[in-house]
């Protein structure tokens, strides 16, 4: 195993190990018997893929310091999203992705790099072991279930990285190097997900939560076909996703229940294709690797409102389980289009609040002074309420966003009460039938296409319903359906307008205010906004550069250690 130990290092650099994870990677000294003895019995098989998903959970949805390199690291590239916080140095670290600052030494860029190729390693253990004996059921199961999360981490890394490896084996001797290109990874992708499907079980309907944590057909059904869609092939794509979109295995939940997607409340729902399964466990690594890490604790804190913007003395939203650190707004150009379009939609009202909505509803927010101040008259000149931070909040506007904000009802309080353990959401039907939809329109079947959009704008509870569609009616509702979840950035690259989409927003950082505070008292609570430009003023040009910042360069630690390794695209020169 030190072979193997040695070549994931030349893979991944070593870049930010923690000495725990460092010991993951070398099985022999963690298992409690020899590889020779080990990998022989369905029971065997069923550890294996257990370890495997555990390290997927631990890789790409855990804590990583205050952070989490895949879930801040992909929306933080999005154009709708801005890096708030306390100010323009607060998380300096993870800021540089929202504004183009970052290059192959950046923190972030190696840390998803390392944790999706480390995930991939725990998946070609199962596949290697197995894969040539697999001579039962259980044992071609566990097989399929790795070929699956190996594709799509490799879809990850192509969609993040343009050209890295395709490491379909456990490398020993043999150094990784570049793709051949970026659609001959996707086409892997398709390839393994293929070669699964007839090994894997499908959901056990709706109700079946455990379908939605391990992987299925369905599962690999999504990975395909939007593998497919990105390496350009929409006839493939869309035969891909069809059974998928049409199984009764799933369901759109109900517009009421939309917000419940991103809450404990939707785990393994009707809606979900797949997502890592949280669970609070202190005999994992201590309260900090069994409840804090595994809960995302730091990712909690990063996107929960700014508590010391906030009302403070113990005055706060209920609707947020504790004050944050108000990292992860909304673009409000892009809020303002989305209320346009959906106006009082659950879809809406789950992404963000208007100003009137986050001060004076109830329902939606509540505030703790709503128990003595009932009329719209005292809650609109109350004390107790409102962003009280003279300099103004860092990039916020006069909305505020709550999707993917901690709840009071996702967290352990045995852990504290920022410790989220809502499941992390991978695959969920919305995308698919947005997947579909364009994969249908771009060969063809225009009809098809409108069908599927026209489900997910009603069950938005969305006030526009599209009578036609094109290209344009695709990438709005992916936006409008799919805020933070990863998939914008990817998409306005794929659909080649991420220059144009990014150069509007750049340096465009918006300030808030509440009026009421503002103006000592004499105003009613009212979100408020000016736009400012603190790079300009400080001379710093921010520029996506077209060729070089669609996509991640592949970290300078493993162009170092690997002389098989070289950047592509605009990332040569560095």
């Amino acid at each position: 195993m030190k072979k193997i130990f040695l070549s994931v290092a030349v893979l991944t650099a070593g870049m930010m190990f923690t000495s725990c994870n460092q010991d993951l990677l070398d099985i022999e000294q963690k298992a409690t018997s020899s590889t020779e003895n080990f990998y022989k019995t369905d029971a065997d098989a069923e550890s294996a893929v257990t370890a495997m998903y555990a390290t997927y959970i631990g890789e790409i949805g855990g804590t990583e310091g205050i952070w989490n390199a895949y879930i801040m690291g992909l929306n933080y590239s999005a154009d709708d999203v801005f890096a708030a916080g306390g100010d323009i140095n607060d998380h300096a670290d993870f800021r540089i992705l929202n504004e183009m600052r970052y290059d192959p030494s950046s923190g972030p860029i190696g840390t998803l790099y390392n944790h999706i190729y480390k995930s991939i390693y725990s998946a070609n253990l199962v596949i290697n072991y197995f894969g040539e004996t697999a001579d039962t059921p259980a044992k071609r199961k566990a097989v399929a279930e790795a070929k699956v999360m190996r594709a799509w981490a490799h879809m990850l890394a192509a969609q993040v990285y343009y050209q890295p490896p395709i490491v379909d084996h456990l490398i020993t001797t043999d150094k990784p190097t570049n793709a051949e290109s970026q659609k001959a990874i996707f086409d892997f992708c398709v390839k393994d997900c293929e070669e699964a499907m007839g090994d894997l079980p499908e959901r056990q309907g709706p109700n079946d939560k455990e379908g939605a944590w391990r992987v299925t057909k369905g599962f690999a059904q999504f990975v395909a076909g939007k593998a497919a869609l990105f390496a350009g092939d929409n006839a493939k794509a869309a035969s891909l996703l069809k059974p998928l979109v049409e199984s009764s295995n799933y369901a759109l939940v109900p517009g009421e229940r939309f917000r419940d997607l991103f809450h404990v409340e939707g785990d393994g729902c009707e809606e979900k294709i797949f997502e890592f399964n949280y669970t609070t466990n202190t005999a994992i690594g201590g309260t900090w690797g069994g409840s804090i890490q595994r809960g995302r604790w730091m990712v909690a804190n990063v996107l929960n409102w700014r508590g010391d913007d906030i009302q403070g003395g113990g005055k706060s939203p209920l609707i947020c389980s504790t004050g944050g650190w108000g990292g992860g707004s909304i673009n409000q150009d892009f809020a303002h289009k989305m209320l346009d379009n959906d106006g009082d939609s659950y879809r809406r009202k789950a992404t963000f609040l208007t100003s009137d909505e986050f001060f004076y509803d109830e329902t939606l927010c509540g505030w703790k002074s709503d128990a003595t101040k009932k009329t719209r008259a005292e809650k609109e000149f109350d004390p107790d309420r409102g962003i009280t931070k003279s300099a103004g909040s860092f990039s916020r506007s006069d909305v505020m966003e709550v999707k993917m904000m901690c709840h009071p009802n996702d967290v352990d309080l045995s852990v504290g009460d920022n410790c989220n353990n809502t499941n992390l959401c991978i695959a969920r039907l919305g995308e698919a039938y947005l997947l579909y939809a364009e994969a249908c329109l771009a060969s063809g079947n225009s009809a098809e296409a409108l069908k599927y959009v026209n489900k997910i704008q009603q069950r938005a509870g969305s006030k526009t319903i599209s009578s036609s569609v094109d290209l344009q009616t695709i990438q709005d509702e992916k936006e409008y359906e799919l805020w933070f979840e990863g998939c914008r950035w990817f998409d306005i690259v794929r659909w080649g307008i991420a220059k144009q989409c990014y150069d509007k927003v750049l340096d465009n950082i918006p300030l808030q205010w509440d009026e009421y505070f503002q103006s000592g008292g004499s105003k009613p609570h009212k979100l408020v906004y000016k736009i400012h430009h603190p790079f300009a003023d400080a001379g710093i040009k921010l520029e996506f550069v077209a060729g070089k910042n669609e996509y991640w360069p592949i970290p300078q630690t493993v162009i170092e250690i690997n002389d098989q390794m070289h950047q592509v695209r605009g990332w040569a020169n560095n």
